[in-house]
């Protein structure tokens, strides 16, 4: 494939994400210093997860779950990092894609508290959960996570920690286009449909209180959390990070990004992907933001692109129900790079509406 991504560019649209994910800094810089060219970028971040996983072999076989839990863990994120964007090589796509999922699947039963996969049945396919449910608490609240456009479910597990602390279970899942779910179905705009699903099957549990259902995301996993709560009116809150209002927007100019939107919405040319994003209306809240009526908390980052700033702007502005609008001067989308300002603040915000109790 031509027109690789430049490393530099890459470090410097996700650097905080990276660290905001959970991977420790020293690795990160270890990895900057290693990696020279993009060709190289999926092998040494696969090489740094194999050697936390290993780690975490050794840890399980002395005796220590926890350590070893919180090694795969992270090793799994290594893994997600080392693949998401590295369709160039679809072998190594998709290697790094089952080592991730192998490696938290280790972890899932040993975390505190530990990860319950689940699936929900949704047009044909099944959606895979991770839900975590708070110890010491009786039928707590529940928090969907959505992701972006290469967000999994094993990247949110860093997010579900401040939740968790206040008392909400949370499920971190793979939408339409996302990890496990894309080689099923091609990315897809509507949320609200597959939020909708996960919920139906929260209503016949006991162990969580499906009538205290709230959805969140950063970027465009913000954007579908928004879509989820313009859909269903179960949802009883709803707090996001940069959604902006349009999300069709494409860097028509750089062939790379193309190709990786052609991936996810399994397309085949440049001209399918016009068609499919502009004939469509998914992925704009276009007659949407005013179905909203669930309390919205909108966090705007003041070095947000402009069209995405304004964006999020006009969602607060068009939504219907209780909202709050934070706008955070230095942080950049999603608050990667201040995430201390934002993730707590969201989860008091889930916390103070879906009437959750920490465990005493």
């Amino acid at each position: 494939m031509e027109h690789l991504p430049k490393v530099e560019a890459v470090w410097r649209r996700w650097e905080p994400r990276f660290i905001a994910a959970g991977v420790d800094f020293n690795t990160m810089m270890k990895l900057k210093n290693e990696i020279q060219d993009w060709t190289e970028w999926c092998t040494k971040w696969s090489e740094r997860g194999a050697d936390l996983e290993k780690f975490g072999d050794e840890a399980m076989d002395r005796g220590h779950t926890l350590s070893a839990a919180e090694s795969w863990s992270s090793a799994a994120i290594l893994y997600q990092f080392a693949g998401m964007y590295y369709i160039n090589d679809m072998d190594q796509f998709h290697e790094s894609h089952k080592r991730k999922l192998a490696a938290f699947a280790k972890a899932a039963p040993y975390l505190t508290p530990p990860v319950e996969r689940f699936e929900v049945p949704f047009q044909g396919v099944n959606l895979p959960c991770n839900m975590r449910i708070p110890k010491g608490i009786e039928n707590p609240p529940v928090v969907l996570f959505s992701s972006g456009f290469e967000g999994v479910k094993e990247e949110s597990h860093q997010r579900t920690q401040r939740f968790l602390a206040r008392g909400m279970a949370t499920i971190s899942w793979d939408g339409p286009g996302r990890g496990e779910t894309w080689e099923h179905l091609p990315m897809d705009g509507e949320n609200g449909p597959p939020t909708a699903a996960i919920i139906d099957v929260l209503e016949a549990r006991r162990d969580v209180d499906a009538s205290r259902v709230g959805v969140t995301g950063p970027n465009r996993g913000g954007f579908a959390a928004v879509k989820a709560a313009a859909y269903d009116p179960r949802i009883k809150a709803c707090g996001v990070a940069s959604p902006g209002y349009d999300r069709r927007s494409v860097k028509w100019d750089d062939p790379y990004e193309i190709a990786f939107m052609l991936h996810l919405f399994h397309l085949n040319t440049e001209e399918e992907l016009r068609e499919r994003l502009m004939n469509q209306t998914d992925f704009t809240l276009e007659g949407e933001a005013e179905k909203i009526r669930c309390p919205l908390l909108v966090i705007v980052g003041g070095k947000d692109e402009g069209a995405q700033y304004q964006g999020s702007l006009r969602l607060y502005e068009e939504a219907q129900g209780p909202k709050e609008l934070v706008v955070i001067p230095d942080a950049e989308r999603n608050g990667n790079n201040v995430p201390f300002k934002v993730r707590p603040r969201i989860a008091d915000f889930m916390a103070d509406h879906l009437v959750a109790r920490p465990s005493s």
